[in-house]
C-alpha cells in the first residue's frame, strides 16, 4: 500500500480543512489506487503543480504552515484545467514514493545534506527517468518546505 505522506489540510483555517478533509481523504484513496499501475503521462505544470496522467488532470497543493514553513497538503484531481498539457502520452509512467536525505533528483552542488524528505515521484517505467517529484522536503530538521519539480527529458535533435 502506497505511504501517505500529505497532511490533508490546506488552510490555516482549522474549520475548513475538517470541513473537506473526507473528500481530500477520498481522493487520496484514489490516486493511491494507482500505485503498481503503467500510466500514460502528458506532462506538468510547475507553477499550477498540475500533472496529466491517462485523462485525469491531478492538482497537488501545499499546506501552509506559517510564513516560513509548508508541507505537502492534498491533492485534488479533474478533467479541466488552464494548464497546457501535449495531446500525446511522453511516455508509461509509475508512481511511486520515496523517503530520505537525499531525493532522487539532488544534482551535484546542491546544498540539501542535512534534508530529510518524503513524497511521489512519476518515474518512466521504460527508462527509469523521473519526469516528476512532489512531496515536502527539510531543511536541518527545522524548515519543512513543499516542492513540486518537473524534469523533462533531454531530446536528440536530428540534424
Amino acid at each position: 500500500m502506497m505511504e501517505q505522506y500529505f497532511t490533508m489540510s490546506r488552510h490555516e483555517d482549522w474549520d475548513e480543512n475538517d470541513r473537506n478533509r473526507p473528500y481530500w481523504k477520498q481522493v487520496f484513496a484514489h490516486f493511491a489506487a494507482l500505485e503498481g499501475m503503467e500510466l500514460e503521462y502528458f506532462g506538468a505544470d510547475d507553477a499550477a503543480h498540475e500533472f496529466k496522467l491517462d485523462d485525469i488532470i491531478f492538482k497537488v497543493l501545499e499546506d501552509p504552515d506559517d510564513g516560513y514553513r509548508s508541507h505537502l497538503g492534498v491533492i485534488e484531481y479533474g478533467t479541466q484545467s488552464e494548464s497546457i498539457f501535449f495531446r500525446t502520452s511522453l511516455g508509461k509512467v509509475r508512481i511511486e514514493t520515496y523517503t530520505g536525505e537525499n531525493p532522487p533528483d539532488r544534482e551535484e552542488g546542491d546544498d540539501w545534506s542535512n534534508e530529510a524528505c518524503q513524497g511521489y515521484c512519476l518515474v518512466d517505467v521504460a527508462d527509469g527517468h523521473m519526469w516528476l517529484r512532489f512531496g515536502t522536503d527539510n531543511t536541518d530538521d527545522y524548515y519543512p518546505y513543499f516542492v513540486f519539480r518537473h524534469h523533462p527529458k533531454e531530446q536528440e535533435i536530428e540534424v
